[in-house]
């Protein structure tokens, strides 16, 4: 009876744990935006649970991506692109799946939050089994310890919470090791079986845990060696001998049982990896590892403390565990590597130690330094190895039953876990940008880390939040993510780098951005993008880097807002770009308030009233036609470009009033017919100007003639206001004498947008 109760308290408690866990994970969720690469996995997943095609390689095996699928199952009506799309062959999968997520039957963040679930379950199934493990080798109390640390770790915290591929892997191969643990402890062919299975599903999560199983072939190596030398004396190759047979025996069960798993994951598919070659098992799982293969292969740019690398850094994974592993853990385990050396319990502790080592020295030989992620599989076996320091296991609790008087060590015990618990809450709701306190917290983070360490594109809801509670109608935004501002009723003007999410965000290819001098608005910029280094150059956002931001939005979201400097002045530029003009000649405008518009010099001329400044490159020569409109300029300035060193020139004069001028001088009269292509004796004149809705107006044309060519130009002449939603197109039909078409042309070379 005195053994039931001791046991219940200790598993009432760590029940408590885990409804706490799951009250940190949902409450944070509907705040956390689909995350770089969510949408990828899950289509990935979808398609191959509703149609069995493995053709999206994401370099991974398709278990996690599957497990985010099979809710989905609870929206019947969701549409998938058609199998016969060249997307599929190509590997398009951000387009697919951006088709999938933001343009489907069911709601985006529906379909997201759904996908998120199997993971948010299977954390609290990995909260158990912590729990389990500590306790058979420690007792209840470090049971509960390990489960504390678990469930206030950031880090897990973050990812439990995503449909990708780290935490499913992590929970894969924790549940892999316990069984394997379990096996050797425990030598029945059942336990060998259960072990086969679960590393077989460690398999079909991540291929970086091929080092998990190497260190389980040293293990069983190890523990039967061991078992050896205290046999009888006799000559050691015999021993030697014995111990393989043993080892190949023991280890041909658990990894035919693992293959066999695999396997069944892929649905016990057999069809050939390349088109050609001889049908074997699992192919898609084949065709994910030679992608992998070929990805590992490509320069990959890796960001660590402000500088950028295709090859990568040795020393990054040590950084990045020393700098994002919460304090309290790195202590535990300092301490619990001297105790193991005091106690010599190596051979005890080797089953978390071992795989922990394999996995972080094929690391150090990484050139893709792509997060700490990576590293998550090692913490569940930090929890249960440094649970071993509460043994023996009820001496706190006895203490405590004393008049709480504790012991020196088991002070620092207790007050470590307040510390964990205080780091997690402290950076509650946003886990995934947590940073000790050697790294000075997410704001100095970011200066030694970026990417899923600290931004991937998590928080477009605070950001949105923001925007309402600013009466903001408009923002300047440059983005690390992949989630639709449009789907959050952002109105946004894209800044580098453009991604596919922000299409939709008008005229994303007008860039307006001078990183040197910036406009005047409000800026988001996402911290990624920010420090420079991820598919950006590292001068882009130079200027805010080390200013003070208004505010920042979930730690990885910062706010700038930028005031007007001067009066404003129009820029119209042909054939380049506002942030390709050098700082010395920007400073000619006298403002950072520059307003520019877009045109084609070989057709088009586009002008502000007043004064106006054109920036014409070179390679677009201004055409005939328009000559006259510069008699008599000279150019305020010839220079190039700052990034290809094209060369251009720089005006200044009073453009839109040569061209007032030169619509006065031209035809006066238009007609107009109640047939398409009316004679001219039956239709109407009309004088001109002709306005066209309610922003645009034809105010003069002409026609000229090219007696050598034969050919015809029609100079239209229009007056624009300050803002055309809808682009302006002018469709030009040469008639001949019998009425057919004869020539035509169809465009208008300058931009609605400015």
């Amino acid at each position: 009876m005195l053994s039931r109760l001791s046991f219940s308290p200790s598993r009432f408690l760590a029940s408590v744990l885990l409804i706490i866990l799951a009250g940190l994970q949902l409450s944070t969720l509907s705040i956390t935006s689909p995350t770089m690469d969510e949408p990828s996995h899950i289509v990935s997943g979808y398609a191959f649970l509703t149609r069995g095609d493995t053709r999206i390689k994401l370099n991974g095996p398709i278990l996690p991506n599957l497990m985010s699928a099979i809710p989905l199952l609870l929206e019947p009506n969701l549409k998938l692109t058609s199998a016969d799309d060249p997307m599929w062959d190509a590997n398009d999968h951000n387009g697919i799946s951006d088709q999938f997520i933001w343009n489907n039957t069911a709601p985006p963040f529906q379909i997201i939050y759904l996908a998120r679930l199997p993971f948010i379950f299977m954390s609290w199934l990995l909260g158990a089994l912590i729990f389990r493990w500590a306790c058979e080798r420690a007792g209840l109390i470090a049971g509960l310890f390990a489960m504390a640390l678990y469930v206030f770790d950031p880090n897990l915290l973050a990812h439990s919470r995503l449909a990708m591929t780290d935490f499913e892997s992590t929970a894969a191969a924790c549940l892999a090791l316990y069984a394997f643990d379990r096996s050797l402890r425990q030598p029945a062919r059942k336990w060998r079986i259960i072990a086969g299975i679960a590393i077989g599903l460690m398999l079909a999560s991540k291929f970086s845990l091929l080092t998990f199983v190497a260190a389980m072939i040293v293990l069983v190596f190890i523990q039967q060696f061991n078992a050896e030398l205290r046999t009888r004396a006799e000559n050691i190759l015999r021993k030697i001998s014995r111990c393989c047979a043993f080892a190949v025996k023991y280890l041909a069960l658990l990894l035919f049982a693992a293959v066999i798993t695999v396997w069944a994951v892929y649905a016990f598919q057999i069809a050939p990896v390349n088109a050609g070659s001889l049908p074997v098992p699992a192919p898609g799982f084949w065709r994910e590892w030679q992608s992998a293969q070929y990805y590992l292969n490509q320069p990959w740019p890796n960001y660590l403390f402000g500088q950028t690398s295709i090859t990568g850094w040795w020393y990054y994974f040590p950084i990045a565990f020393i700098l994002k592993t919460p304090l309290p853990i790195l202590i535990l385990l300092s301490v619990s590597l001297i105790r193991s050396i005091l106690k010599r319990s190596w051979r005890r502790d080797l089953i978390f130690l071992l795989p922990s080592l394999f996995l972080f020295i094929s690391l150090l030989f990484s050139t893709n330094n792509l997060g700490y992620r990576y590293l998550l599989p090692i913490l569940p076996l930090l929890y249960v190895y440094s649970s071993d320091l509460l043994q023996p296991a009820h001496s706190i609790a006895q203490s405590l039953n004393r008049s709480f008087a504790l012991s020196p060590p088991q002070l620092v015990t207790l007050s470590l876990i307040a510390w964990q618990i205080f780091g997690a809450l402290r950076i509650y709701p946003y886990y995934l940008t947590f940073f000790n306190e050697i790294a000075g917290g997410p704001d100095r983070g970011r200066y030694v880390l970026s990417d899923s360490n600290i931004d991937w594109g998590q928080d477009l809801v605070g950001l949105k939040n923001y925007v309402d509670q600013h009466h903001l109608d408009r923002i300047k935004l440059s983005y690390f993510g992949i989630a639709h501002p449009t789907a959050y009723n952002l109105k946004t003007e894209a800044l580098l780098p453009v991604r596919t999410a922000l299409n939709d965000q008008g005229a994303w290819w007008l860039k307006k951005y001078t990183p040197f001098d910036p406009s005047p608005g409000t800026y988001a910029i996402s911290v990624a993008n920010l420090m420079g280094g991820i598919w950006i150059d590292p001068n882009e956002y130079r200027f805010f880097r080390d200013r003070a931001p208004d505010t920042i939005i979930g730690n990885s979201i910062y706010i700038y807002t930028i005031g007007s400097r001067g009066d404003p002045v129009d820029l119209s530029l042909a054939g380049l770009q506002i942030d390709q003009i050098d700082p010395s000649t920007y400073q000619r405008f006298n403002t950072n308030d520059v307003r520019p518009r877009w045109l084609d010099a070989t057709s088009s001329l586009i002008a502000a009233p007043n004064q106006t400044w054109l920036a014409i490159i070179d390679s677009q020569p201004i055409a005939s036609e328009f000559s006259a409109l510069f008699a008599g300029i000279q150019s305020e300035t010839q220079t190039q470009t700052i990034d290809d060193h094209q060369p251009y020139h720089l005006y200044r004069f009073d453009l839109g009033q040569r061209i007032q001028q030169a619509a006065a001088r031209s035809s006066l009269t238009a007609f107009w017919g109640p047939q398409i292509y009316p004679e001219l004796t039956f239709a109407n004149a009309i004088t001109l100007p002709i306005k066209f809705g309610e922003t645009a107006q034809l105010i003069g044309y002409e026609i000229i003639t090219q007696s050598r060519s034969a050919e015809l130009t029609l100079v239209s002449y229009w007056q624009a206001g300050d803002y055309i939603v809808t682009a302006l197109q002018l469709f030009v039909h040469a008639i001949g004498p019998d009425g057919s078409i004869v020539a035509q042309e169809d465009r208008l070379d300058a931009s609605a947008f400015g």
